[in-house]
């Protein structure tokens, strides 16, 4: 005898574990198509989107300290500071409100996943470099001056538990026609990165904007094996 109600709890049960796996984690990578890509581009243990931060504002002090007397200058409070009371309160507030630039894509690209994602999509893979973990930040705001590959690369790292942060060798900048960004990290591969890092931190920072990612190589896997 079938039960009816039992049958269709499974029933339902079936289509709730569809729903919570996307098609791109029951496929071989070559196997995927554009709809599988777009899935895994948009929530996968490789990507990222996350907000971007804004970092305080810099005393004149700490201007000269820094050797750049123009970052982290704050918008002048006006003549309304000078009168005290509520309105140089509200002056004083308007000067350091930092409203948010919005969000960028971060993705580990140095992955076999990720690369073929990008593919079945249409867009261009950042250059194959086999001899580096390659993180990339996407379309974000970048001021021309002062902010050339050099200097990024020393406002980056990868942290993990109990290890010195992880510095990149090298970043590679590619200016956008709408002012944007596209900035890759590169990290020599020498300092090898395994399951045994629980956690992998990614940082980096862009004029005054900050960014940061999680990314737990367990969870970056394919077929067995790990894919970064």
């Amino acid at each position: 005898m079938i039960r009816t109600g039992s049958c269709c709890l499974l029933l339902a049960a079936t289509f709730v574990f569809a729903a919570d796996n996307p098609t791109w984690q029951t496929k071989r990578v070559e196997q995927w198509d554009t709809d599988d890509a777009k899935q895994f581009l948009a929530q996968s243990p490789w990507v990222g989107r996350v907000p971007l931060q804004v970092i305080p504002d810099r005393s004149p002090d700490q201007r000269r300290d820094s050797g750049d007397w123009d970052t982290g200058i704050g918008k002048g409070v006006g003549f309304e500071a000078i009168l005290g009371g509520e309105r140089a309160r509200l002056a004083i507030a308007r000067a350091h409100d930092k409203p948010s630039p919005g969000d960028v894509d971060i993705r580990w690209d140095s992955a076999l996943p990720v690369r073929v994602a990008e593919e079945k999509v249409g867009q261009k893979p950042t250059p194959l470099h086999t001899e580096w973990y390659a993180i990339t930040v996407y379309n974000v705001p970048l001021p021309e001056s002062h902010w050339g590959a050099e200097k990024l690369k020393g406002l980056a790292f990868l942290r993990r538990e109990n290890k010195k942060d992880f510095r990149p060798a090298r970043a590679e900048v590619v200016r956008n026609d709408d002012g944007t960004a596209t900035v890759t990290f590169l990290f020599t591969r020498s300092e090898e990165i395994t399951k045994g890092d629980k956690a992998v931190i990614f940082a980096a920072q862009f004029d005054r904007l900050f960014v940061s990612q999680f990314f737990y190589p367990r969870q970056m896997v394919m077929r067995g094996q790990m894919e970064l």
